[in-house]
C-alpha cells in the first residue's frame, strides 16, 4: 500500500496535554548518577539507635564495627569526617518511610539504609553552598571541597577537605529542606554537586 494513500499517520506519538516533559535538567539528592562498577557496592547499614535525627539521601554518615549478628554496619551522622565515611543514598532504600508532613523518604533512628562507603567511586548529587556553587563555574574537577557536618551540604570553607572530585553541578536540582525544629524534610530546588569519591 502506498502511504500517499493514508490520510493520517497511524503511528504518531501523542499524549494528553502536560503529561510528559519535554525538557528537564538537575539532579535529585541522594539518588546516584547510573555507575555499574559501583553500583554493585552499594552497602546496607542501620543507623544507630541513638541518632538524634532522621537520615535520607546525600548525607554524609560514619561507618562503626557491627556487635554481634548485625546485617550490615551501624551507621552514625557524620559529625567530623573520618577514614570510613560514606554517603546515605535513596537507591533500594525501600524500608525508607515518608512521615506525615514531609515529603522525603526518612530512615529513623534504628531504621536500615543505603549507602555507598568510600572509595568506590560511586557519583553522588549532593546539596552545595551558595559560595560553592560559584566557585565550581569553570573549576578544577579535583578542587578542595569541604563538608558542613552542621547542615550536611557541601561548601567551599572548612578545617578537613573531602577527598572527593567534583563531576558537575546544577542550580535547578531537587534538594532535601530540612528544619532541625520541627525534623521536618521536604523537597525543594536548589544546588546539587556531583561527588565522585
Amino acid at each position: 500500500m502506498s502511504a500517499a494513500l493514508i490520510s493520517f499517520n497511524p503511528q504518531l506519538t501523542t499524549s494528553p496535554q502536560d503529561t510528559f516533559i519535554l525538557e528537564s535538567q538537575g539532579y535529585i539528592q541522594g539518588i546516584e548518577l547510573d555507575n555499574q562498577p559501583s553500583r554493585i557496592q552499594m552497602e546496607q547499614g542501620s543507623l544507630v539507635a541513638t541518632a538524634t535525627r532522621t537520615v535520607f539521601g546525600g548525607m554524609m554518615v560514619n561507618q562503626l564495627i557491627p556487635t554481634g549478628n548485625a546485617l550490615g554496619n551501624p551507621l552514625q551522622i557524620a559529625t567530623a569526617q573520618e577514614n570510613d565515611f560514606g554517603f546515605v543514598v535513596f537507591s533500594r532504600a525501600y524500608n525508607m518511610i515518608i512521615i506525615p508532613g514531609n515529603s522525603v523518604p526518612l530512615s529513623a533512628p534504628g531504621m536500615s539504609c543505603m549507602y555507598y562507603p568510600n572509595g568506590k567511586w560511586a557519583r553522588i548529587p549532593v546539596q552545595c553552598s551558595a559560595a560553592l556553587a560559584t566557585a565550581l563555574e569553570g573549576g578544577l574537577v579535583g578542587q578542595t571541597v569541604y563538608w558542613d557536618f552542621t547542615n550536611q551540604v557541601l561548601t567551599n570553607t572548612g578545617t578537613t577537605a573531602l577527598p572527593c572530585r567534583i563531576k558537575g553541578f546544577n542550580s535547578n536540582s531537587m534538594v532535601v529542606s530540612y528544619n532541625a525544629t520541627t525534623g521536618a524534610a521536604t523537597w525543594t530546588t536548589g544546588t546539587c554537586a556531583i561527588i565522585e569519591f
